[in-house]
This record gives structure tokens, sequence and C-alpha cells, in this order.
């Protein structure tokens, strides 16, 4: 698994380098908008080791915080194991809803994601601790430098790339560290996506 990990690693750092290299990068601000946060979405696929928060109305002893395994399985009251993996949290509420029908007249479920733990960004280059973590909900670029231990003291702080897969292309786009932190242009501090790579040179 490291191996794999490393490797990913390796072939991220070579995409970076050759965006660095090839071609006027455009900046950050010329990204689609995001409306909402990838975790408030529909469209959300829940995976192992996220964290749900199942609430069941008036049904206190049945809710509860769980967290996916790796099988892909939750364990609740009354319905035992559950798949959760690749299933939206609306449909896992759907599924859940028909459940309970079995032991509780007309239930009323929600899902919530509490923790992503199943989708991941990576930060490469002069950070204090490159790697790959976990996508938290509402993640901004600055957050993910701070997990990440911060920039190295000779990093280039206005030339920093961000790697995005977009429309099933990788594209890269260029954000000026300084101009945040100065509040110059704070929307360069933008919301994180799944699989997001940070590259700082």
């Amino acid at each position: 698994m490291k191996k794999a990990i490393k490797c990913i690693l390796v072939f991220t750092v070579t995409i970076a380098f050759c965006a660095c290299t090839t071609g006027k990068i455009p900046p950050v601000s010329s990204l689609p908008p995001t409306e909402v946060t990838y975790a408030e979405k529909e469209s959300y696929i829940i995976g192992p080791s996220d964290i749900l928060e199942i609430n069941v109305w008036k049904e206190p002893d049945l809710t509860r915080s769980v967290e996916v395994r790796m099988d892909g399985m939750i364990t609740l009251p009354l319905i035992n194991d559950i798949q959760a993996e690749n299933r939206t949290l609306t449909e896992l509420q759907s599924i859940l809803e028909e459940k309970y029908q079995e032991f509780i007249s007309m239930p009323e479920v929600t899902v919530i994601l509490l923790s992503s733990n199943s989708q991941r960004v990576y930060m490469l280059g002069k950070v204090g601790s490159p790697g790959e973590y976990p996508l938290k909900k509402s993640m901004t670029f600055l957050q993910a430098i701070s997990i990440a231990n911060g920039l190295d003291r000779w990093a280039d702080k206005d030339n920093i790339r961000l790697i995005r897969k977009i429309d099933g292309t990788e594209k890269t786009f260029r954000i000026d560290y300084d101009a945040i932190v100065t509040g110059k242009d704070l929307s360069q501090n933008i919301l994180l996506l799944p699989d997001d790579t940070i590259f700082v040179p």
C-alpha cells in the first residue's frame, strides 16, 4: 500500500513539474465557480472511513455516529449490517427508512456526513509534511497548507500550483499565497475538491 501511494505521489509530482515549466498557468480565479461544497451535494459518494451521523427522528436509541468500515458496511441497531459504500447520502437515507419500516411506523431518517475520510487531497513540494490528507468538509487552500505544517522557508509563495481534474482532464492553476494572507485577494483561498493536488515549487 505504501509503495502504491509513493508511486502516485511521484507521478503527481511529475505532472506538477511539467505544468510549472510549460505554457502559461492561468490564475485560480479562472476556475469554474463552485456553488456549494462537495460534501453538501447529493452526488457525494460514501467511502470507507467516512463518519456518518444517522439520526432517526424521535428514536434516540437508534440515533448514532458510525464509521464506514473497510468492507463498506455500517452496523446499526435492529437492521445490523448494511452497505454504505458507493451510495450517496440521500440513497442511504432512503434505504434506512425502508429497513426501519419493519420496526417503526413511518420512520424519518437523516444521514449527515461528519467527516470525509475516504476523500483525499495531495500536498507536494516545499511544504512541511508532503503527502496525502483526508479532505475535510469545506476545507480551504490555507487550511490544507496548515495541515501540511506550512510552507518551507524557500517556497515560491506566489507561484503555487493547484492541479484539478475538470471534465476528465487535469488542469493546472496558479495560487498566490501572499495575496491571500495579506488580504489582497481572499478569493484565491478556494475550497478544495476530492483528489486536488497542491504543489509548492
